[in-house]
């Protein structure tokens, strides 16, 4: 897994999953609403404790040009 530089994912091949330790939250969006009501933080403090997201690739795309 890498760390990922947004609170959203490029939607194409990737989720993101939250930094927080144990959480295990994925999603397109790690939301504002989820920090707060998961982990009682807002998105900033969740960013300073714990960092980005991290992303995780569900499926790998082969592109052929042709």
């Amino acid at each position: 897994m890498e760390r990922w530089n947004s609170w959203t994912s490029n939607g194409l091949d990737s989720v993101l999953q939250c930094p927080v330790p144990n959480c295990g939250h994925k999603g397109q969006i790690i939301t504002k609403a989820h920090c707060r009501l998961a982990h009682e933080m807002t998105r900033d403090e969740v960013k300073k404790k714990y960092g980005m997201p991290y992303r995780v690739i569900v499926r790998k795309r082969k592109v052929e040009i042709k």
